[in-house]
């Protein structure tokens, strides 16, 4: 931690020098039309003037006072006129300007002239800061000073009464009346790039200027421009620290995996699966994939009625929220109706999409000589118990003895005069090479894919009164997805409306509706592909065959539907009995019903049974809330915000399912009459054909909670709060849990000291520290779960399936974080840099019992612990800001290292490594070719025989050819206990690019995100999971002189007669020779749009028209040799073949407004 702190502060400080030193002499002016652009260092008043003179916009001229002035100024324009150029250099000096027609004067402002009044007064910005530097100057006179660094001023004037102007840079230019016999107090209203923007916080709001957390937030316009099932998609690449991947590409949007700030769980069993916890409009949302079929619990939120999204990354910003912030916040706040602005929004998209790309295959008549090659290869040792050795065949009589399937190790080939009959004979496709029905190069990928399509239309009513404001969202968005039969429809409405009843007193009523159907869905979080183009040989025919309906037939025959039914409604009150006092209470429900069927004809049965599956869920949340804010009167530099608050939440889950098989044809699909309720299995014993579970589980949370938040003339700033949290899943003695947490902001640029710094627009330093928590998903953990076990003496019994443990209690996280916040050139330039070490003991792990105590032999305990330490950093550039052309762009880099530090006895666990990241890939590890006999290892047996390294049992001896797998436990034998950790599968750094473009109607989006120097396995090339004898496309380029050979010894790869499954680590890609150090940059979106003239509509009922053409995943650049490295699990960091890829998608959208 002390390494990174030293970094981290040595990158503050030359990052500072830089901007303080490394400034441009002189840049070359661009004047497109009567625009200045150019850069001045040191240069004297009088020659800045006669430049912005030349530009024949104004002409400029100076009295004797400018000409001899030895002032000199460093200085920036950046696409102003020349007035504004004016404006801007004398800004802070002694000198004031006049307009007359096309001319400028400029002259020094007469400060010492004797008259008879004397005019004081304070110039001061809304908070009541005083405005340093600002310009007071008596209107229509050449009098004039400027204020004080508190903003004072004194100056005489001619006259008792009159007018005078004040301006600042920043600031909007205000007149005022004055009488010279009182002071003169002005506000000066700020420009809005000065104000800072309001955001949503924990039970709150918090202008941005004031925040002492890490929040990152994401532009409500940037999650509309191209179409999505779901809101995590939309984040990925936007907020340093927010990690969003991609593991499927699957219709509703469930493959979104959202990390903040690093994996603080170690997920076992689904206790914990480090998700953010998500609040919508401040209710946080149920998200079960198990029990929902995979479908995203944001599925029914369309992301177009979403006002804004912040993310809380540090315990100071996400405390509050107690026990469910262990891994981060996402605050989602929906679109609201304003006063006065009636408003109807029509917003239409078509969308096509497609499968990007297929991976490399060896298909066609190189296919078969593959599998022919193989064949004759193909070798099978076995182990004689009688002699007590490995026998390897050489011909027919060194065989098992055990039939013919086994017989000479299955060699298709090799038979010496014994003839196959049946199954066992050389396949037709094999030896029929004359037949044209098997010469084809069938790529099986394009039959289980097609070309998708995506729906997607919203209509928004907004407006209201002073009285009465209100919003309707209503949408549908149907997709089609690219995998046959995967497809994701949603029906939204969203309302909102605000009432206030009195000056005191006002209600909202927050109401969220959804359907959401998915086919051919999963029963988990992710969805992969549901049939596997790689078993099918690309020899046989294609479209139209009965290949390809055997080879999509669990695609297309397999009936399986998903669909949930969410309601989320949230109503309330806001009081203010007193000035300064705002009482909130609320109550809320959030209530999702899923249900999900599965349908199996008999012949995709391995018993030739049809089975159908189903089940219900229904998952409720009640929550009730009641907050008190109290904004303390104290003088205008003093600002002390105090509030308090109790929460209530009930969570309840019921379940419902059950099976049957057998039913009487593949047409009755639906379990009724003509299902049996026995069958016999293959033993000939009755058992049921039928089963029904039910299942409801229920859990409570009480919470109490506080802040103080403490700011000085808005420049130092304090923030503290606890949350204490109550519940029931644990013991009573243990089931409450406190979170703390402290935040200190310096805005150092609005110190005296630093405002000499022209340059300087903005600048805070932040650091915090705080504890947050997590209590496991499942309600009784700590309690303990009996099950019934069989039937003992007659009589059915229970048993402990999960031992209790009174004493489990709450995950907790410390965290962290030290910030520097920059914004520099106007506010052109903005910077954050964010320093994070997050430490989450107490987390939940399964530890073994001594012995087998009632039926089960571990138990759940607090004994675990994790670390998080990083960097974040993320820069914004307005480039070009003017009237009709801006130009921005924005880029975010993040830095992990995650660290295993903890286990109950010290000890490494089967796949997590102490003192290594959490997730990391565990592999066999490769040794090399065997070359000669000599490198073959031996060991023992326990009869004393002499055995050669062996993989999973001896019939798959280790002998010259093949792949030497180190042992690791050296056991003599290779198996998932010799699998070792080689390497994290974290990256080293992920981030986003965006830049945004407007140009007198056109607007040009761009995003990229990125991931640098990732390990992953490319489990698929060379053939994995089908280089074998059977004839199957082979996932790879096939090059003979790769394979080892007793003439071609040097090979990297073994010879081909180990092509078989029992040879761990040899064909099947799990071996650590697989492993790539990956990055890639992927076209994230790209969105192209143009709002028509508003002269083409006569009608005042249409106020605008944007069209818009954009595309997603267009394309990527990366080094990896597989199809797509973003959708490989990032647990396992395994490309298996077997996920959903992510589509490219093209969409053409029109938005009305009315």
């Amino acid at each position: 931690m002390a390494v990174y702190l030293k970094r981290y502060l040595l990158a503050v400080l030359l990052g500072t020098m830089a901007l303080a030193v490394f400034q441009p002499a002189e840049a070359v002016a661009q004047t497109t039309g009567k625009r200045i652009s150019v850069s001045f260092k040191d240069k004297p008043l009088a020659s800045i003037l006669d430049f912005v003179g030349r530009q024949g916009d104004y002409e400029v001229t100076y009295t004797d006072d400018v000409r001899n002035d030895t002032l000199t100024v460093t200085i920036s324009f950046e696409n102003v006129d020349a007035l504004q150029a004016v404006q801007s250099l004398l800004a802070k000096t002694a000198f004031a300007y006049n307009v007359d027609g096309k001319k400028i004067n400029v002259y020094r402002m007469e400060q010492d002239k004797e008259t008879a009044f004397t005019l004081k007064g304070l110039v001061k910005d809304k908070d009541g800061q005083g405005v340093s530097f600002a310009t007071v100057q008596i209107k229509g006179t050449t009098q004039g000073t400027t204020t004080d660094l508190d903003g004072r001023f004194t100056m005489k004037v001619d006259n008792q009464e009159g007018n005078v102007t004040i301006s600042s840079v920043g600031f909007d230019t205000k007149t005022v009346k004055y009488d010279a016999r009182r002071e003169l107090s002005v506000l000066l209203p700020s420009a809005e790039k000065m104000l800072g923007e309001v955001s949503v916080i924990a039970y709150g709001k918090r202008n941005t200027r004031e925040q002492v957390g890490a929040i990152g937030s994401v532009n409500a316009e940037d999650l509309q421009k191209v179409p999505s099932p779901s809101l995590e998609n939309l984040l990925q690449g936007r907020i340093a620290g927010v990690d969003v991947t991609n593991l499927s590409g699957s219709p509703g949007g469930g493959g979104s995996k959202v990390t903040i700030r690093g994996f603080n769980s170690l997920n076992q069993q689904g206790v914990n699966d480090g998700t953010p916890l998500y609040v919508v409009d401040g209710v946080p949302v149920a998200n079960d994939p198990q029990n929902m079929g995979g479908i995203n619990a944001l599925a029914g939120l369309d992301p177009s009625s979403i006002e804004s999204v912040q993310v809380l990354k540090d315990a100071a910003s996400a405390s509050l929220y107690g026990s469910r912030a262990g891994n981060g916040v996402i605050l989602i706040t929906t679109k609201k109706g304003k006063a006065g602005r009636n408003e109807i929004q029509v917003n239409v998209s078509q969308s096509m999409s497609w499968l990007p790309a297929t991976p490399k295959q060896t298909i066609g008549k190189a296919e078969r000589d593959i599998a022919l090659m193989l064949a004759k290869k193909y070798r099978t040792a076995h182990y004689d118990a009688a002699t007590d050795r490995i026998v390897l065949p050489n011909d027919y009589g060194d065989t098992w003895g055990w039939g013919d399937d086994l017989d000479g190790g299955m060699d298709y080939l090799w038979r010496n005069g014994n003839v196959m009959t049946g199954d066992r004979k050389i396949s037709p496709i094999m030896q029929d090479s004359l037949n044209t029905f098997y010469n084809n190069r069938t790529n099986w990928w394009k039959y289980g894919f097609r070309l998708g399509r995506v729906t997607k239309a919203d209509v928004q009513l907004a407006g209201g009164t002073e009285n009465m404001r209100y919003m309707a969202n209503a949408g549908v968005y149907d997709e089609t997805g690219i995998m046959i039969n995967s497809n994701f429809r949603r029906y939204s409405l969203l309302t909102n409306l605000d009432f206030k009843l009195s000056t005191k007193l006002d209600v909202f009523v927050r109401l969220n509706m959804a359907y959401t159907n998915q086919s051919a869905g999963s029963g988990g979080r992710v969805q992969g592909l549901t049939f596997d183009p790689k078993q099918t040989p690309s020899v046989l025919p294609g479209k139209g065959s009965t290949a390809e309906r055997e080879a999509v037939k669990q695609l297309r025959d397999v009936d399986q539907t998903n669909s949930n039914y969410n309601l989320r409604l949230n109503g309330g009150f806001n009081y203010s009995p007193i000035k300064g006092l705002r009482i909130t209470s609320t109550a809320s429900i959030d209530h999702y019903f899923t249900r999900i069927y599965i349908f199996r004809p008999s012949y995709l049965m391995y018993d030739n049974l049809s089975e159908a599956r189903g089940s219900n869920a229904a998952m409720t949340n009640l929550q009730t809330e009641n907050i008190a804010t109290y904004n303390v009167p104290l003088p205008q530099e003093h600002k002390l915000e105090l509030m308090a608050g109790v929460t209530y939440n009930y969570d309840l889950m019921q379940t419902i399912g059950g099976w049957a098989k057998g039913g009487p044809t593949n047409q009755v699909k639906y379990v009724g009459e003509g299902w049996p309720s026995l069958l016999k299995d293959i033993s000939g014993q009755a058992k049921p054909a039928k089963d029904f579970t039910s299942n409801k589980e229920d859990q409570a949370m009480l919470s109490f909670l506080g802040r103080a938040a403490y700011g000085y003339k808005k420049k130092y700033l304090g923030e503290f709060s606890v949350r204490r949290d109550g519940s029931s899943v644990f013991g009573s003695n243990v089931r409450w849990g406190t979170f703390p947490s402290v935040g200190l902001g310096w805005a150092f640029s609005e110190e005296r000291f630093m405002k000499k710094l022209w340059w300087l627009s903005f600048a805070k330093l932040r650091a915090s520290w705080g504890r947050s928590g997590q209590k496991f998903q499942e309600p009784y953990l700590a309690l303990g779960v009996l099950s019934e076990t069989d039937v003992f003496d007659g009589n059915a019994g229970l048993i402990p399936a999960q031992m209790s443990n009174p004493h489990l209690t709450w995950e907790k996280s410390d965290q962290y974080d030290l910030g520097l916040d920059l914004q520099v050139l106007d506010y052109r330039l903005k910077f954050k840099l964010d320093y994070y070490y997050k430490y989450s003991s107490n987390l939940l792990m399964q530890k073994y019992l001594p012995g087998n105590f009632f039926y089960t032999d571990k138990v759940w305990d607090n004994i675990s612990a994790i670390s998080n330490e990083g960097i974040e950093f993320e820069m914004q550039a307005d480039l070009i800001r003017s009237k009709d052309l801006n130009l921005s762009v924005g880029l975010n880099v993040s830095h992990n290292r995650n660290l295993f530090r903890k286990t109950h006895n010290g000890e490494d666990l089967n796949d997590k490594v102490l003192g290594r990241p959490v997730y990391g890939i565990y592999t066999f590890q490769d040794e090399g070719i065997v070359k000669d006999e000599s490198e073959i290892p031996y060991h023992y047996s326990q009869t004393g025989a002499r055995l050669p390294l062996y993989f999973g049992n001896p019939n798959y001896p280790l002998r010259v050819g093949g792949r030497k797998i180190k042992d690791q436990n050296m056991d003599g034998k290779i198996d998932n206990s010799d699998l070792y950790y080689a390497g994290s599968t974290l990256p080293t750094a992920y981030g986003g690019i965006n830049g945004h473009l407007d140009w007198k109607g056109f607007n040009v989006d761009v995003l990229f995100s990125y991931v640098l120097g990732r390990k992953v396995m490319n489990m698929v090339q060379n053939s994995a999971f089908s280089f074998n004898k059977t004839v199957n496309p082979l996932m790879g380029h096939f090059r003979a002189n790769e394979y080892w050979s007793k003439d071609n010894p040097n090979a990297k790869k073994p010879a081909l007669e180990f092509a078989d499954p029992g040879y761990l680590g040899h064909f099947d890609g799990n071996v650590d020779s697989n492993i790539e150090n990956i990055s890639f940059l992927r076209l994230k979106q790209l969105v192209l749009g143009y709002t028509l003239p508003a002269t083409w509509f006569k009608s005042k009922f249409i106020k605008s028209v944007n069209v818009y053409l954009s595309g997603e995943n267009l394309f990527m650049l990366t080094n990896y040799s597989g199809l797509d490295p973003e959708v490989i699990d990032p647990y396992t960091g395994k490309d298996d073949g077997s996920q959903y890829p992510l589509n490219r998608k093209l969409t053409l959208g029109i938005n009305v407004k009315f």
